[in-house]
């Protein structure tokens, strides 16, 4: 899942080289972005997701933290989040695509 990937680790992470892997002795590898199975993975996915889709004009439901709502003049779009699928649904196919659009620019999923 490399979705993971577009997370942004808050503090320190650190792991023995994996075996095969040639490296100087007594030295660790620092990981500069979240990988699957990462304890921190899933929260820094999450908090770039969510900062990333407020700042679209959506706000969280006080129900479902994964759950985002934004109104617009015809009605609503309503984007669902569970770990890297998404559903998206609306009043507004433009709207909706441009949303798909601009979360593509944004995660470079294009």
């Amino acid at each position: 899942m490399n979705v993971f990937l577009k997370g942004d680790l808050q503090e320190e992470a650190y792991m023995k080289p994996p075996q095969g892997y040639e490296h100087p002795p007594n030295k660790v590898c620092h990981f500069r972005r979240p990988l699957y199975g990462l304890k921190q993975a899933q929260q820094a996915w999450f908090a770039k997701f969510s900062s990333t889709i407020l700042h679209f004009g959506f706000h969280s439901s006080p129900h479902d933290n994964a759950l985002f709502i934004h109104l617009i003049n015809n009605g609503c779009i309503i984007l669902l989040l569970y770990v890297n699928e998404m559903i998206i649904t609306g009043d507004d196919l433009q709207e909706i695509q441009d949303l798909k659009q601009s979360l593509c620019q944004v995660f470079e999923s294009c």
